[in-house]
């Protein structure tokens, strides 16, 4: 029987130990690849609490976020030891992703998604060919926007990361993710990297360290309505996100020794996948 906590959060009894280190193991491995990537681990975890938790969506999207937001804080607090975090970046980012996240949400009781999600979905995998092949093309490492300040870090091994800085165009792309964001339901971390990648030219190995200081604020909005309307369940989200705080230093500690652009193309396939997976629910509907 479900037994309903303070702020109206769910609490529901946990049966035998295995499904404790199951749920703890699946936020390890979650919090690894969502740190490695710079997404949130949502499109992970949400899908199994609809599937093997019979989860309405709304709870599993609460619960998702919870998980979210500790691998999150997790990682950004590795990256920051690390000298990797734009923070400069990822505040304009977390202006524009705010008013883009509700224009999102409110479009999509006015359009279809089904043809949306298509169209989504072949973005992604041209992004994500693009990060691929883009040297091949002549583009090399550099942003199709190139104008702006330049900006300069230098992170814990002394590497040094030179790119443009347009506040302008961050806070104008990072509507354009909240939006998508907000329209398709998922983590911002999967149109924030592209972004920062391919049209501001920020190397992956910055870029997926910023956007998890970005989830931070993304993630915390989210959460603090989700738990108003009853939609997490504590313990389940609590075990997972206990396993995604370790997988997230983990991943963290793993991508310091990545080079930029094996970060790259593990974030390309990645979209590839998820794109995929979007093409085969539209079908499936």
């Amino acid at each position: 029987m479900d037994v309903e906590g303070v702020g109206g959060v769910v609490w529901q009894p946990m049966t035998g130990l295995i499904e404790v280190l199951l749920l703890a193991f699946l936020g390890l491995a979650v919090g690894v690849i969502a740190s490695l990537l710079g997404v949130g681990g949502g499109l992970i975890v949400a899908p199994l609490l609809l599937i093997f938790y019979n989860f309405d969506p709304g709870r599993a999207a609460g619960t998702s976020l919870l998980v979210v937001l500790i691998s999150a804080i997790s990682a950004t607090a590795a990256y920051l030891k690390q000298r990797r975090v734009d923070v400069r970046m990822g505040l304009g980012f977390s202006l524009g992703t705010i008013p883009g996240s509700i224009m999102g949400s409110i479009s999509t009781t006015l359009v279809g998604s089904e043809l949306f999600r298509v169209y989504f979905s072949l973005v992604l995998i041209l992004s994500a060919l693009y990060i691929v092949f883009r040297s091949r093309l002549g583009v090399g490492r550099g942003g199709l926007f190139k104008e702006g300040r330049q900006s300069r870090i230098v992170d814990r091994l002394g590497r040094e990361h030179v790119y443009s800085f347009n506040p302008y165009l961050v806070v104008t792309f990072a509507v354009l993710s909240g939006f998508i964001s907000g329209f398709f339901g998922v983590g911002g971390g999967i149109v924030n990297v592209p972004v920062m990648v391919i049209l501001l030219g920020v190397p992956a190995y910055i870029a997926t360290a910023t956007s998890h200081f970005i989830l931070l604020v993304t993630a915390s909005t989210g959460i603090a309505t989700h738990a108003v309307l009853g939609h997490i369940d504590a313990i389940i989200g609590g075990l997972i996100a206990a396993g995604a705080l370790l997988g997230a230093q983990i991943g963290a500690k793993a991508s310091e020794k990545a080079s930029s652009r094996t970060l790259e193309l593990l974030f390309a396939f990645f979209l590839i996948a998820i794109a995929i997976n979007m093409l085969f629910q539209s079908i499936a509907r």
